[in-house]
């Protein structure tokens, strides 16, 4: 599957392809609810929210490096917090 039809799949609108696979998003992105056990992406900035919550997710890989709103990942499968933005 592409990355367009993943986008399209959970609603990300307004997003660059990097040459290196991941995804800028110029907005948010509300990946929460959907059972995920892993990301379906690998981002790399989001401008503004990013909800990952109420998923199975065991690892954050994959999760933005810079997050310019509120980023939630709670109640997941987490062991760990490595792999969240650093901004």
């Amino acid at each position: 599957m592409s990355i367009e039809d993943i986008c399209e799949i959970y609603e990300i609108k307004d997003y660059t392809i990097n040459s290196d696979g991941s995804i800028d998003v110029d907005g948010n992105v509300y990946l929460y609810k959907h059972e995920l056990t892993e990301l379906p992406l690998t981002f790399n900035k989001v401008t503004g929210n990013f909800n990952c919550q109420f998923n199975k997710l065991t690892t954050l890989e994959g999760n933005p490096k810079s997050v310019g709103g509120d980023f939630n990942c709670s109640y997941n499968n987490l062991t760990t917090l490595e792999g969240s933005p650093k901004e």
